[in-house]
């Protein structure tokens, strides 16, 4: 392909200039068009002028919300110091942060893959218009997506050069997506168990200190923020906030029973379809546990029962009615999973287009249902390409396990609490560099048939 020929000719220098350059454009061109100052914006920029200016290790309620996402409104109030408190700044940060992340994209896939795989992965995530949309929105999500492929990179490092810099790295950036989004905490374990494995023929005893090294950095990094939630609410990011997810995934699966087929193929082929075909059909039945949201916040904010408690309650009622249903908690979990790898596009949600009954009322029904579809499609060759790059990818573990392990760990994690299009934003890059080897992959072949 001459295209790929005339990229592999062009310096690293300025290759990495490039897909930065064309990351910032992309941010632009598909974030720009939808920024706005909505309700979610507001509470961000709350939260981070409450830190601002109470600081971090207060007793205040407000605090006991942000327990376990405390990180990103700690980030948000550092930026308002010293920029002022305008909301357009830190979605500036984000679209850095973006094109920093499609740099670190090309430079991982250097360290593991070969340069063209490496350029090409670059230039996707840089053009991928689903991560750009996204640094528009004054929220975590950019962030947490940065940190998490950060945290590969560095755990890549590590492996690959052993030094001690890079688990302290790994250690402290860890720390960081823990306190962003506490949906991280499990991964810990992963990563000890991981670098073992990677060294078991080498002899342990010689990692087991390279391990230690990492969970004292993040140790020392979470600890202040820990030590501050366990005396002033007697709870920390780890195992908090649980109880209102379970319950409400124990809700949604009662909700859905005698329903899994319509919600099954309305998670596959979108909502419109399936209207047209169940009368009964209600989208908003798996979507969340609208209930027990509603129990939730009339016991906390209005009753002032103590979160910790409250979460134990939620916790102790969902666990028992998984054990009582195992078949609907089954059904439940596999729609949660279509739900997390949803196509995003942008602006609006795969799943709900053309659904509304006023929506786009110049096409025709077969119209929207030929776009669904044909949008459906790509993106089902995208998954197809991305499964076989892992299952090729798989067989050489030294160089697939930390991409393999945090794509199923996201997975797994999510359709087993709850799912929307969104939390899948932080596995995208991997989406992306395995839909790169695929792509190469086939090409590779088709090249070698015509020959």
């Amino acid at each position: 392909m001459k295209i790929l020929n005339n990229i592999t000719k062009i310096n690293n220098k300025t290759f990495s200039i490039i897909i930065f350059i064309i990351a910032l454009i992309n941010g632009i061109i598909w974030g720009m068009p939808f920024y706005e100052i909505s309700q979610d914006t507001a509470v961000k920029n709350d939260a981070g002028m409450f830190i601002l200016e109470n600081g971090i290790f207060g007793n205040d309620i407000y605090m006991n919300h942000l327990v376990d996402r405390v990180f990103y409104p700690i980030l948000t109030a550092g930026v308002f110091k010293i920029f002022g408190p305008y909301p357009a700044v830190m979605k500036l940060l984000n679209l850095i942060m973006f094109a920093f992340l499609a740099l670190l994209v090309y430079k991982l896939c250097q360290i593991i893959f070969s340069e063209k795989l490496a350029r090409v992965a670059g230039l996707f995530t840089a053009l991928c218009y689903t991560l750009a949309g996204f640094t528009s929105h004054f929220d975590r999500q950019i962030f947490f997506v940065f940190l998490i492929f950060l945290l590969i990179y560095c755990l890549y490092q590590a492996q690959v050069k052993n030094k001690n810099i890079w688990y302290i790295l790994s250690g402290l950036i860890f720390g960081m997506a823990l306190l962003t989004n506490a949906i991280i905490q499990f991964f810990i374990v992963i990563i000890i168990a991981n670098f073992l494995i990677l060294n078991w023929s080498k002899g342990i005893k010689k990692i087991i200190p390279k391990i230690v090294i990492l969970l004292l950095a993040s140790a020392i990094f979470i600890s202040p923020i820990f030590i501050s939630n366990f005396l002033n609410f007697d709870r920390t990011p780890v195992l908090s906030k649980q109880g209102i997810l379970l319950a409400m995934r124990a809700e949604k699966m009662q909700a859905i029973k005698g329903k899994y087929i319509e919600h099954l193929i309305a998670n596959i082929t979108g909502d419109l379809i399936v209207q047209k075909i169940f009368d009964d059909y209600d989208r908003s039945e798996a979507r969340l546990g609208w209930n027990t949201l509603e129990e939730w916040q009339t016991k906390v904010y209005e009753q002032g029962y103590d979160m910790k408690e409250a979460d134990y309650q939620f916790t102790k009622k969902a666990i028992w009615e998984f054990i009582k249903h195992p078949f609907l908690f089954i059904e439940i979990t596999s729609i949660d999973f279509l739900k997390f790898n949803t196509p995003m596009t942008p602006d609006v949600r795969m799943q709900h287009m053309f659904a509304e009954p006023d929506s786009h009322p110049e096409l025709s029904d077969s119209s929207k249902i030929a776009i669904i579809l044909f949008i459906r499609f790509v993106y089902l060759i995208f998954a197809i390409l991305i499964i076989y790059a892992g299952i090729k990818l798989a067989k050489r573990w030294s160089k697939a396990s930390w991409i393999i392990l945090i794509i199923l760990y996201f997975n797994l994690i999510f359709s087993f609490l709850h799912a929307i299009a969104r939390l899948s934003l932080p596995i995208y890059p991997f989406y992306i560099i395995l839909l790169t080897m695929g792509v190469l992959m086939v090409w590779d072949k088709i090249l070698s048939f015509k020959k």
